[in-house]
């Protein structure tokens, strides 16, 4: 049985930890023995289930709260467990994570790539930092991996790398009527009511505050409401688009859902999907969306990679008055067919595992 270790920083309700998770849930039964590397504060939200799989969670502190403490505890880790794979997600610190690898003799040592930029401004420091370690990427993968081709651009450059794209378990996000009657009465939408829906974790990035600032004017057209789903690692931001919902005086009309297990029966409940993110990879909400036979309106900075249907629009983020007219002439129909249609597209979890584990043997 190989032994995998998987970085992947936190366990918490984001597309990246979720892909790291559901590697164990896909992977070919006693064929690997998987173990979790996450850092202290980062979320476990999926440690009680890679548990229950048979795979072990351990807890570090972060690199940045001492490299050097961190490379010899990941190294001591490596030793003792004789790791056969080592799966780095951590964006630039797989550099160090690989390098630790190869030092300690892992056969198999994959960087992923899951984003195309930075959510804030780049510091000189940061900059040199990220110089160094797309080099130590490029010298101690033995495989480059990314969710989509620019992330993998962005990361790799000239290097050559193997996409492989975020799957999901298609069949269980596709439409469901009884899913849609039972959200919505839980939450008290009105069958008559526009529900936008939102998928992503709260932040800048994720550019939710252009969501809340057009619902005054949706809401003059027709009765709507904005359902966010999502977990929040800086409350501040949390409060601050509370505050801003209050401002607008739509406070009422503004579901904070956090973080939620059954995305796929939320999904069913929403009549668009919104997206306006200041830049992605390629986001695995927007294939689940998709899947869920959601039209789906999204800012023209995400990758062309995850426009898999006729089901998406995409407009730039400056012109507001298209984002109100296309949420609000949105309108599902037969959603029930996009479940083949991203299962043709290549981006069923089946086959985007069965790369990945390809890999893996290699």
């Amino acid at each position: 049985m190989k032994k995998v270790l998987i970085i992947c920083a936190g366990l918490q309700f984001g597309g990246v930890e979720r892909f790291a998770a559901n590697t164990i849930n896909f992977a070919p039964a006693d064929e690997f023995q998987f173990d979790y590397l996450i850092f202290e504060g980062l979320g476990d939200a999926f440690a009680p289930e890679k548990i229950e799989k048979g795979g072990r969670v351990i807890t570090f502190p972060s690199p940045q709260q001492g490299y050097k403490s961190y490379i010899k505890k990941l190294g001591d880790l490596i030793d003792e467990n004789n790791y056969d794979v080592v799966h780095s997600h951590t964006q630039f610190n797989s550099g160090l994570n690989l390098w630790v690898a190869k030092k300690h003799g892992v056969p198999v040592r994959i960087a992923h790539s899951h984003t195309t930029a930075h959510e804030n401004k780049t510091s000189k420091k940061q900059l040199v930092y990220e110089k160094l370690m797309r080099k130590m990427i490029v010298r101690n993968a033995t495989h480059c991996c990314s969710c989509g081709v620019e992330a993998g651009k962005w990361m790799y450059g000239d290097k050559p790398f193997t996409v492989i794209s975020n799957g999901i378990d298609t069949d269980l996000f596709a439409y469901n009527e009884s899913n849609r009657e039972s959200v919505r009465e839980k939450y008290g939408i009105k069958k008559d009511s526009l529900l936008i829906g939102h998928s992503g974790t709260i932040s800048k990035l994720k550019n939710q505050e252009l969501l809340i600032r057009l619902l005054p004017e949706i809401r003059k057209k027709r009765n709507t409401e904005l359902f966010l789903l999502g977990t929040c690692p800086n409350q501040e931001e949390l409060l601050r688009l509370k505050d801003l919902a209050s401002e607008l005086k739509v406070t009422d009309s503004v579901h904070f859902a956090g973080a939620v297990m059954n995305v796929n029966e939320h999904l069913s409940a929403f009549d668009v999907f919104a997206f306006p993110s200041l830049r992605e990879g390629t986001p695995l909400a927007l294939i689940e969306a998709q899947a869920n036979g959601l039209p789906c309106v999204i800012s023209d900075n995400i990758a062309s990679d995850a426009v898999l249907s006729d089901l998406v629009t995409q407009i730039p983020l400056s012109d507001e008055e298209a984002w109100i007219s296309d949420l609000l002439k949105a309108k599902r129909n037969q959603p029930e067919k996009y479940v083949d249609v991203i299962k043709k597209s290549g981006y069923d979890a089946r086959e985007a595992y069965r790369k990945l584990f390809e890999i893996y043997r290699s």
